[in-house]
């Protein structure tokens, strides 16, 4: 294996493990299934995905997010790496308010959190300004986003349902 290849690996495990569909798939592992079958399902899952077992195991029993392989992340992964972070922190949101299931209005949930990233990096704007500004920020964190997914062939919210009836 080489060097770029391994990168390539740890960096999308990583953003794998810090993403919504990481977690969800990891209550998912912890709630559904018993000792015995859950490394089946593991296993299955991770040649699926591509992903070592070892590290996936961890992430699973273990609990161990994995360390980010960069000294400094780029941008452009912080920026994935954000709206994920917003995409949790709006689906804890939602169900401490609504108690519904999240399925429910699992679709409307990418673009408020692509906003409130947007947010997160616009300091000291005016009105005027900051209405401007975030409209492009918008616009290049959405395909920032799916340039990042489609990159390092990560799930998005879309795709946990089908992944999860897969295991």
């Amino acid at each position: 294996m080489m060097v770029s290849e391994r990168r390539y690996k740890s960096v999308r495990f990583y953003l794998f493990a810090n993403s919504y569909p990481g977690r969800i798939i990891r209550s998912y592992f912890n709630d559904n299934f018993a000792e015995r079958k859950t490394k089946e399902e593991m296993n299955w899952f991770c040649c699926m995905m591509y992903f070592e077992y070892n590290q996936f195991e961890k992430f699973i029993v273990s609990n161990i997010t994995p360390k980010c392989p960069f000294r400094r992340i780029p941008m452009l992964l912080k920026i994935y790496l954000e709206i994920e972070n917003e995409l949790i922190n709006i689906t804890e949101d939602r169900l401490d308010k609504y108690s519904t299931v999240f399925e429910d209005y699992q679709w409307k949930l990418l673009s408020p959190a692509i906003e409130r990233a947007a947010g997160n990096f616009l300091e000291n704007l005016n009105d005027v300004e900051f209405e401007k500004a975030i409209n492009l920020k918008i616009k290049k964190y959405q395909y920032i986003y799916y340039k990042i997914v489609r990159k390092y062939r990560l799930p998005t919210m879309r795709n946990i349902p089908f992944i999860l009836r897969l295991v």
